[in-house]
């Protein structure tokens, strides 16, 4: 696993949908793997940090960085 700045409640989501994300393919792959991690971004964003859109795009970069991530070294690992 790699090291990691989230929480295990975060990581625990992000871990519920890399499968998903994984498994993505063909047209319309990009727009949905966003999907996906604007799905979990909301998810991970607090009310104190709601309207705090710079916070907000450096948590869904994290968070797609990540799958991406994670994804390319389990495919790499089959």
């Amino acid at each position: 696993m790699p090291c990691s700045l989230f929480t295990e409640e975060q990581l625990t989501l992000l871990e519920g949908v890399l499968d998903e994300y994984r498994e993505i393919s063909g047209q319309g792959k990009v727009a949905r793997k966003e999907a996906i991690v604007t799905w979990v971004t909301q998810k991970f964003v607090t009310v104190h940090h709601e309207n705090d859109i710079e916070a907000t795009k450096k948590l869904q970069n994290s968070v797609k960085n990540w799958l991406n991530n994670l994804s390319r070294e389990l495919t790499d690992k089959e």
